[in-house]
């Protein structure tokens, strides 16, 4: 290796480590508040970095907003990856669903601010390439829930079970969605039906279906 590129070495691990740092702080500030907390003099702040230095990394906030969101899924997808099955796989069915069930209730309701602004974000966003890939990474995580959940085959009567399960989760998670960032949602007009009971007919309604033909 020749001087230039040994000079050149720290400097670069210097800036891929400031640049993990503002995707932390990023991370963290959408965590706490949402997309209105996350305004550059707050995230280099946090990141312990000059509001300049998130300009020599990122075009703008929007890129550093599409980074952040794709590192968080990333880690998340990572951490699935090795704990999701010994968390989620029980000894039936119904038992594995109900798992999931409050798994999906414990992430919105631990991280509403995060996933609303997530949420939000791509639904404003323009970046076609951001979405298209933020989507990939979400889907990954779906396909590895219904892999899981494929463990039971033998109990679903359901004619396609892999189409039957992906269905059933993207409608679940859905539906807790609405009912854990939406407070004008339908799922809470009077008489709201509280999360216990939400959990039960969830369940409920997903195991059926799959007891259908």
């Amino acid at each position: 290796m020749n001087s230039e590129n040994k000079s050149h070495a720290p400097l670069q691990e210097r800036s891929r480590s400031t640049a993990l740092r503002l995707l932390n702080a990023t991370i963290a500030l959408l965590d706490e508040s949402g997309l209105e907390g996350a305004l550059i003099p707050r995230i280099a702040e946090h990141a312990g970095v000059a509001p300049a230095s998130v300009y020599r990394r990122f075009a703008d906030k929007n890129a550093l907003l599409r980074a952040a969101f794709l590192h968080a899924l990333k880690q998340s997808n990572v951490s699935n990856s090795a704990s999701l099955r010994s968390q989620l796989l029980g000894d039936t069915l119904a038992t594995s669903v109900r798992k999931l069930i409050v798994m999906l209730f414990d992430q919105y309701q631990q991280h509403p601010h995060f996933l609303r602004a997530l949420s939000q974000f791509i639904d404003a966003d323009t970046d076609r390439a951001f979405i298209a890939e933020a989507r990939t990474i979400i889907r990954a995580n779906i396909d590895l829930i219904v892999d899981i959940l494929l463990q039971h085959e033998s109990e679903i009567r359901h004619v396609v079970p892999a189409a039957s399960l992906r269905f059933l989760v993207l409608n679940a998670t859905c539906s807790i969605e609405a009912y854990s960032l939406d407070p004008n949602s339908m799922w809470h007009v009077e008489p709201c039906i509280g999360r216990a009971e939400m959990t039960d007919q969830l369940v409920h309604g997903f195991v059926s279906y799959l007891a259908s033909t």
